[in-house]
């Protein structure tokens, strides 16, 4: 018997070599998922279910497009755009692209993207990255040198530029622009 203990928690690591090990049952996957969405709105139409096949399908292909940047992001931080470049599969990083593309438009022909939750939660989580992204990076750029060259008032502007598309980005999210 052996008494070794068992393996249970995945890493990330782990999860992106299970994806280019079964590259093609993913890139399927990843095909086929609209359409698939597409055919049970047509076969199962309704006022509760084909929001929510749309909702589903259209929250999936956002997950695919984060695992696609969280892999981006990770392989950069640990072997630099060279080793992204000669190592990364292009077609399962443009997969995500198509499966988002597609989803959008098979949604839009189904329903306004307006009555989709899903695509307003999505471009409130996109707002927000943006907003947060854009002001990390400010503040990690900015020296003395540059309130010599740059009015105070212009840099007190710029913040309240990225503060407020990360508070826009907060009502998108919680659906309270639409008030």
């Amino acid at each position: 018997m052996d008494s070794s203990p068992q393996k249970t928690e995945m890493t990330l690591q782990d999860l992106f070599t299970l994806f280019v090990a079964y590259r093609h049952a993913v890139l399927l996957v990843l095909f086929f998922a609209p359409w698939l969405a597409l055919g049970l709105c047509i076969l199962i139409p309704g006022r509760q279910e084909e929001p929510f096949i749309l909702n589903f399908n259209l929250g999936m292909a956002s997950l695919s497009l984060v695992s696609a940047v969280g892999y981006l992001m990770f392989a950069t931080q640990n072997g630099g755009w060279a080793r992204v470049v000669k190592e990364a599969d292009i077609l399962l990083m443009l997969a995500p692209c198509y499966y988002v593309g597609v989803s959008l438009w098979v949604t839009r022909q189904r329903l306004p993207l307006e009555q989709v939750p899903a695509y307003r939660a999505i471009q409130g989580l996109a707002l927000l990255s943006v907003g947060y992204l854009g002001l990390a990076w400010f503040l990690s750029k900015i020296r003395f040198l540059v309130f010599s060259y740059v009015p105070f008032q212009v840099l007190v502007l710029l913040l309240l530029g990225l503060v407020g598309v990360i508070y826009f980005g907060y009502l998108r999210l919680t659906g309270k622009d639409l008030e």
